[in-house]
């Protein structure tokens, strides 16, 4: 199926803006503002994540209340059974947090059903077993928010269940001791999409920060990240927030990883002293974990990561290559087997498999790989007997469990994301989930169905370079939430092309005049003929390094080349001051009037009796927009004003006498124009200068988040005298980190003087002595906050001392 080409629109001077603040290309600036950093400060906390940036762990309603029992259990040596579940996600969620628990001293054993025998899930059977054998507290990870039955028959055993999960809850939770999970509604916690790893790191964060010391737990937390990173990769969830943390620091510190178990399978995998990227980990490493899972017992994925002895270790991670290349033979297969099912017949809107001979434990896989290739939502399922099981993979805007959870009535168990479901079901059901699914799926536009390729940035070749190629790097890690940015080329000229790999189904490309560049597009060898007619291609692609022979030379990973491709509205200029000024034309939107009232007692306002105003009020912390009720000489009680629609999700309020304020000095340019916008979108072209005094250089600074350099060398000084006494160190102690040692520490660690090794309240820091003299301004994090001090005060005094005609 052709794909559609789809660009998004240029974002002008917001783009340019932000590139010369961060100095990066034009390119790199319009892919950040399109994915949502166009503020300065979300682009740099983007470009350069940091474990300082962690959510507290105890922001889950039931940490403190997990820790305190399990310390309880600590003291008593009660034995702690951790279940979970036999993906990548379960196994590293189990390793992580067995190795804390044993660390920290607790008696704690770990278990993962069988795929076959079990399934997925706490089972009645497991919670019996644990009974028989003294446990006294049970911790889920990666699953258990659906168990309601299994949680009662474990408090009838007196049995305590701690839930942490991050699957979707349904109606009726299970009355757990404590459930952590940051889908809960009330869960407490700001970022909920963790993946299953992510939700045990933040109880081992917790443990560890509750019960370690400088002996067991300081450094932890950072060497714990390479399963974190690992789980989070496979588990497909979004790499933004704290998933991208985990991950830009799990990769690195998987390059140097403490784990034998993970050494090894690196090696087997031919990663072993090679910079990582999440791209391999997601397809080299994780298979082999998910296929001991998939093909027979997750068991010796989970003993590989746990192992302490090297030559065990390896012998493991053959073993584990083995069953991946049984499953990718299965994969094979089973795949052909679906296509020729579907080959020559209408294309539904919603595919539907099933045979009895397909393995359970590929056919997620299979599901997917259908989606890749014809582009609908597919649920693959394996018949065995009366009873069968199914994997569900969707497409973007097709909600997998939603959908599934209206066949609830066909279905025996179900459970899952948005994007991919396991169920359950009887064979006999099989028809009728497929007419259900497909008839929902009417409801659909049809140009859901349609593939389309979101290109970031339309380029030439002659901007393809090293450089570039270096700046898009910072972007990374990718993934689901942030995927490697897209470029396109129109009309490239073809200079050469031809088949490589064993069975000629890629296809190497020299593109340009001279043929310079190089490029190469996998599995499309098919389409080789047709493509060696064209003079010219477009082409859509990723950049990446070709190392050959110790030369590094910049590639073109081809994502779809074409003749002519398909584009859906691409480059329409759309930016928000353009935008402005083609309503403001048309409109001829008045000029305002100024009205200046800056240096009056408020007692001498003029404002008019039922005179409608808005107030733009600075004398907070932040701006806020509010009503004027409260000021003196006025009556604007709600029942003076005409209610109108909605703006920014309150309704908006059109006065009989258009009159806006501006009450307080505005410590920064951007809060005076925001203002003034915020009065223009009422319809607002009268605007009130008042109450206006010089505000404290110190409350400017704070908002500005401005810590000048004498503050920092203090620090620098402090923190370096803490080092002495012991490296690594805890920050923060008894007293809370403020915001501004926060804001500095991010500094030093963006100039690479310290590396946070984990923590929230307060944390593990270990000092890097510098090698050269420090240069503040090199931190892009400072440069920024100093620029726009020194702009607020230059504001400042333009304010105080100029009357303003117009805007």
């Amino acid at each position: 199926m052709k794909r559609i080409w789809s660009a998004p629109k240029s974002s002008g001077r917001r783009s340019e803006i932000l590139g010369n603040l961060l100095g990066v290309s034009p390119i790199v600036s319009e892919i950040l503002v399109q994915r949502g950093y166009e503020k300065p400060e979300e682009a740099i906390e983007f470009l350069h994540p940091t474990l300082l940036n962690l959510n507290s762990p105890f922001c889950f309603c039931d940490m403190r209340k997990t820790i305190e029992r399990l310390t309880l259990a600590l003291k008593r040596q009660e034995k702690i059974l951790i279940y979970g579940d036999y993906d990548v996600d379960g196994v590293t969620s189990t390793t992580l947090l067995y190795k804390v628990l044993i660390d920290l001293g607790f008696q704690a054993v770990a278990y993962i059903p069988h795929r076959q025998d079990e399934g997925y899930g706490l089972h009645a059977e497991a919670v019996e077993r644990a009974a028989k054998a003294g446990v006294s507290v049970i911790i889920t990870v990666d699953c258990g928010i659906t168990a309601v039955a299994e949680v009662i028959q474990a408090k009838t055993s007196n049995i305590d269940i701690i839930i942490t999960d991050h699957h979707e809850p349904g109606q009726v939770l299970p009355e757990a001791f404590a459930i952590i999970n940051p889908k809960l509604e009330n869960s407490g916690y700001p970022f909920r999409d963790l993946a299953g790893v992510g939700v045990a790191f933040k109880l081992a964060q917790a443990l560890l920060q509750s019960l370690g010391n400088l002996e067991v737990g300081i450094q932890t937390e950072m060497y714990l990240l390479d399963l974190v990173a690992l789980g989070t990769i496979a588990d497909l969830v979004p790499v933004v927030g704290e998933n991208r943390i985990f991950v830009h620091y799990g990769l690195r510190q998987m390059e140097e990883t403490n784990h034998p178990g993970l050494a090894a399978l690196l090696e087997e995998c031919g990663l072993k002293d090679k910079p990582l990227k999440a791209g391999q980990i997601g397809f080299m490493v994780a298979p082999r974990i998910n296929a001991a899972g998939r093909m027979d017992s997750a068991r010796a994925g989970l003993e590989l990561l746990l192992s302490e002895d090297p030559e065990r270790a390896s012998e493991l991670a053959r073993q584990l290559t083995k069953e991946n290349q049984m499953r990718q033979e299965t994969e094979k297969e089973i795949l052909a087997e679906a296509v020729s099912l579907l080959e020559g017949k209408p294309l539904p809107r919603v595919i539907v498999l099933s045979a009895e001979n397909w393995h359970h434990g590929v056919v997620g896989i299979v599901a997917s790989r259908l989606v890749e290739r014809y582009y609908r939502p597919v649920f693959m399922i394996s018949e065995d007997g009366d009873e069968a099981k199914g994997s569900a993979r969707g497409i973007l805007g097709y909600p997998v469990l939603e959908q599934l959870s209206q066949q609830a009535h066909l279905l025996t168990k179900f459970g899952g994301h948005r994007q991919a479901a396991g169920f359950s079901l009887l064979t006999k059901d099989i028809e009728k989930l497929r007419e259900g699914l497909n008839t929902q799926a009417l409801a659909f536009d049809e140009a859901l169905f349609q593939e389309v390729l979101r290109v970031d940035s339309l380029v030439t070749l002659n901007m393809v370079s090293p450089e570039l190629l270096r700046q898009l790097e910072q972007m990374a890690p990718f993934g689901l939430g942030n995927p490697g940015p897209i470029l396109a080329c129109k009309e490239i000229p073809v200079h050469s092309l031809g088949a490589v790999g064993k069975e000629q189904s890629h296809i190497k490309f020299r593109f340009g005049s001279k043929g310079e560049q190089e490029g190469i597009a996998f599995r499309i060898g098919e389409r080789l003929q047709d493509l060696q007619e064209k003079q010219t291609l477009d082409a859509a692609f990723a950049l990446d390094w070709n190392t050959f022979r110790g030369r590094e030379d910049v590639q073109l990973m081809i994502k779809d080349v074409q003749p002519e491709a398909d584009w859906t509205d691409p480059f329409i200029k759309d930016t928000k001051a353009d935008t402005y000024q083609e309503i403001a034309a048309t409109l001829e939107e008045p000029e305002i009037e100024w009205l200046d009232w800056r240096y009056m007692p408020r007692s001498e306002w003029p404002l008019q009796k039922n005179e409608g105003l808005w107030v733009w009020d600075n004398r907070g912390s932040m701006p806020t927009l509010r009503l004027g009720n409260d000021l003196p000489n006025s009556d604007n009680s709600p029942k003076s004003l005409i209610h109108d629609k909605h703006l920014d999700g309150n309704e908006q309020v059109i006065v009989k006498q258009n009159l806006g304020m501006i009450l307080g000095l505005p410590l920064t340019g951007e809060d005076f124009k925001e203002g003034v916008e915020k009065f223009r979108e009422l319809g607002i072209f009268r605007i009130a200068l008042a109450g206006f005094e010089s505000p404290l250089e110190e409350r400017v600074r704070q908002r500005c988040c401005f810590i000048s350099r004498d503050e920092l060398v203090q620090l620098y000084r402090e923190l370096q005298t803490k080092s002495k006494t012991a490296n690594p160190f805890i920050w923060g102690g008894n007293q809370k980190v403020s915001q501004a040692q926060k804001a500095a520490l991010k500094i030093f660690e963006e100039l690479g003087f310290i590396q946070c090794l984990g923590g929230s309240d307060e944390f593990f820091l270990k000092w890097i002595p510098a090698k050269n003299k420090l240069e503040l301004d090199s931190s892009s994090r400072y440069r920024l906050t100093k620029e726009r001090f020194d702009e607020a005060l230059k504001f400042h005094k333009e304010l105080l001392n100029t009357v303003l005609k117009v805007l």
